[in-house]
C-alpha cells in the first residue's frame, strides 16, 4: 500500500490523505479547506487525479467528521464519487444546507457507516472507530490492503462529554499496526506533560460565571459543539437559569434526533429566541427575556443580538463569554466582540481544545504500539520525534511525498 499525505503533512487543517493499492485502487481520506483559506474554491484542491472527473481506480472518499477542515472541498468533486461518512455528519451538513447556512454543502453520493462496523471497498477493508472530539460524530479509520494494517486517527481526545470512545479505543486498540497517521494539533500548545480542561470542569466556570452575572449571560460557542452546548445547559440549569437558543442552534440540535441533547422542543427550559412569536410554548421574545434578565442564558450564534440590542440587555450588567478557537476572534466572532467591548459587557474565554494533549498523544501510541509512526494535522511535525521516538519509529514526510507500507 502506498501513501501520499496530500495535505496536512505540516500544517493544521486541510487534511487530505491518499491510499493506493498494489492493483491501483485508490481512497482518499478527509478533503478539508485549509484554516487560512480566504474562500471555498477549486483551485485549491489537491493534486489527485479523478477528483473533478472520477476516474474508474478512484473507489471512494471517506470523512471523519463534520469539520470544514476535513471536508469542505468536496463541494468540488465530482458527485458521482462515493463519500463514506456517519448518519449523525451526514445530517449535520444536510441541516446547514437547509438553514441556508453560506457556503454550506450536502454531499449527493453518500454512503453511511456506522462505528465497528468495516466495509469492504475494492481492494480496502475499512473499520470506523468511534472517537471523542469537538464534533458530534467522529471518527478514526484502520484501513487495511494488501496485507498490511494503517491507522488515521482523523481528529481526537481524551476530555470530552464522549472521552469513552477514545479510552474504549485505548484499552481495546486493533492490533498489528503497520502505520499510525496521528494528528498533533495541539504540540507546543501546552508543556509536554500538561492536560487540556475536560469538559465537566468547563461547565464548573460557566456556572460560577453565570452565579456571579447580575443580568444577562451570554455564551458563543460553535453550534455544532454539542460538548460545549450541554455544557452551558448544564451550568445554566445547575444556575436556575433558562437556556435560550438562535434558530440555528436549536436547528442544529434537532437535525441529530437525539432527545437527550437539550432542545426547545422535549426540554421545558430551552427555549427559542424569536422576533414574531407564533404561540409556541418554547418561543420567548427579548422583550420578555428583558423582564428578568439573569434568569436567562442565550447562546449566541447567527442572528438574534440585534434584538438583545434594542431590549436593552447587552450591558454592563450582563457576561459574554467566547467559548470557540482563538482563531476565529479576528473574522467571524470579531464584530460580537467588539459589540460587547463597546457596551462594557463583562467579558471572559472559556473554551478547551478539540485535540488530544501531549499525554494522552503518547497513551495512544503506547497502546497502538504501531511500527511507524507519521505525523499529519500538525504545525509541529519536527516534535514527534522527541515525543514519541522512544516508543516507535517516526517518520517524517512532507505533502505530495508518496511513501510505502512495508511488512517488515
Amino acid at each position: 500500500m502506498k501513501i501520499n499525505i496530500r495535505r496536512g503533512a505540516n500544517q493544521i487543517g486541510g487534511s487530505a490523505v491518499e491510499l493506493t493499492a498494489s492493483n491501483g485502487n485508490r481512497i482518499i481520506l478527509d478533503l478539508g479547506l485549509p484554516l487560512d483559506a480566504e474562500e471555498n474554491t477549486p483551485t485549491l484542491l489537491p493534486d489527485i487525479v479523478g477528483l473533478t472527473e472520477r476516474t474508474p481506480d478512484l473507489l471512494g472518499l471517506f470523512i471523519t467528521h463534520a469539520h470544514q477542515d476535513h471536508f469542505a472541498l468536496g463541494k468540488h468533486i465530482d458527485p458521482s464519487i462515493p463519500v463514506y461518512m456517519g448518519k449523525a455528519t451526514n445530517s449535520l451538513m444536510k441541516a446547514s444546507v437547509d438553514y441556508g447556512l453560506p457556503g454550506a454543502f450536502a454531499f449527493d453520493n453518500v454512503v453511511e457507516i456506522k462505528g465497528f462496523e468495516s466495509v469492504v471497498v475494492g481492494s480496502f477493508k475499512i473499520t470506523p472507530y468511534p472517537v471523542d472530539h469537538a464534533a458530534y460524530e467522529s471518527f478514526a479509520f484502520l484501513i487495511e490492503a494488501d496485507g498490511t494494517r494503517v491507522f488515521y486517527t482523523g481528529d481526537f481526545r481524551a476530555h470530552g462529554r464522549t472521552s469513552k470512545r477514545t479510552e474504549h479505543l485505548i484499552a481495546k486498540p486493533p492490533k498489528d499496526i503497520d502505520v499510525l497517521l496521528m494528528e498533533g494539533s495541539s504540540i507546543q500548545r501546552l508543556d509536554p506533560d500538561e492536560k487540556f480542561e475536560t469538559e465537566p470542569e468547563l461547565e464548573n466556570r460557566f456556572l460560577e460565571t453565570f452565579k456571579n452575572t447580575a443580568g444577562l449571560a451570554m455564551v458563543h460557542p460553535s453550534s455544532q459543539n454539542i460538548d460545549r452546548i450541554v455544557s452551558i445547559y448544564r451550568a445554566s440549569k445547575k444556575s436556575g437559569r433558562t437556556t435560550v437558543f438562535s434558530g440555528y442552534t436549536g436547528f442544529i440540535v434537532m437535525s441529530l434526533e437525539n432527545q437527550n441533547i437539550p432542545n426547545f422542543k422535549t426540554f421545558s427550559d430551552v427555549k427559542k429566541l424569536t422576533e414574531r412569536p407564533k404561540g409556541k410554548s418554547h418561543e420567548i421574545t427579548a422583550d420578555q427575556i428583558a423582564s428578568a434578565p439573569n434568569k436567562y442564558t442565550y447562546v449566541i450564534s447567527g442572528r438574534g443580538l440585534e434584538s438583545l440590542e434594542k431590549a436593552g440587555l447587552i450591558n454592563p450588567n450582563a457576561s459574554y463569554a467566547y467559548s470557540m478557537w482563538s482563531g476565529y476572534k479576528d473574522s467571524s466572532a470579531g464584530r460580537v466582540i467588539a459589540k460587547m467591548k463597546d457596551a462594557g459587557v463583562q467579558m471572559t474565554d472559556i473554551h478547551t481544545s478539540g485535540h488530544a494533549d501531549v499525554p494522552t498523544l503518547r497513551r495512544f501510541v503506547e497502546a497502538l504500539k504501531p511500527k511507524v509512526l507519521v505525523p499529519i494535522h500538525t504545525f509541529h511535525p519536527e516534535q514527534f520525534h522527541a515525543l514519541f521516538g522512544e516508543l516507535t519509529k517516526v517518520e517524517q514526510h512532507c505533502d505530495n511525498e508518496e511513501f510505502y507500507v512495508t511488512i517488515s
